[in-house]
């Protein structure tokens, strides 16, 4: 009976002193994650639409986002809208970060969208797919298929990666849904 008790005692110990050191480390690592995640976002957001000189934010992102993505099916949901505006202040169009639902998890890519709904940039921001099916949306050959798209019906699928290929179809329709409504179209 007392090596059990001295034993709970060594594992209890271990435990917390275990505990104390993860949330130490988190503690320190928390803003350098943060920092890099939004820094790659800024180079994504650069990438697909190099034509533009700064990015500017659209008023009241916050609750039209959430009005907006309250229309959007489950899973599918636009995170954050910003202009693409040139040197002088003209609005090129759009750059976002659009996740949905795929086969291991969510997927979150970038897009850079002009004023009259068109694709002219895409870039994969997180995702948790399997290599070799779904992972291949970082591919050129896939890359490629969003230049110039207007619909996301327009995109070929990805050979073995349904899940993957209806999220990407699924976010890009939303973010060409939403540039339509921020231009004052119909969707």
């Amino acid at each position: 009976m007392k090596t059990i008790f001295k034993n709970t005692g060594i594992l209890l110990l271990i435990t917390v002193v275990a505990a104390v050191a993860l949330s130490f480390v988190y503690e320190l690592t928390k803003e350098p994650i943060a920092r890099a995640e939004q820094q790659a976002k800024v180079e994504a957001y650069q990438a697909v639409y190099t034509d533009a000189a700064s990015f500017g934010d659209v008023a009241d992102s916050a609750s039209l986002l959430k009005t907006y993505n309250a229309t959007l099916s489950a899973g599918t949901a636009v995170e954050e809208v910003y202009t693409a505006d040139t040197a002088d202040g003209n609005r090129l169009g759009y750059v976002m970060a659009v996740t949905a639902k795929g086969y291991g998890g969510d997927v979150k890519i970038a897009l850079g969208i002009d004023v009259s709904g068109k694709v002219v940039g895409y870039a994969v921001l997180s995702h948790s797919e399997t290599p070799g099916f779904g992972a291949n949306m970082e591919n050129a050959d896939v890359a490629a298929q969003f230049d110039g798209i207007t619909a996301a019906d327009q995109l070929d699928g990805i050979t073995g990666a349904t899940y993957t290929t209806n999220a990407l179809k699924a976010e890009t329709q939303a973010a060409i849904d939403l540039v339509k409504q921020l231009e004052g179209g119909t969707v």
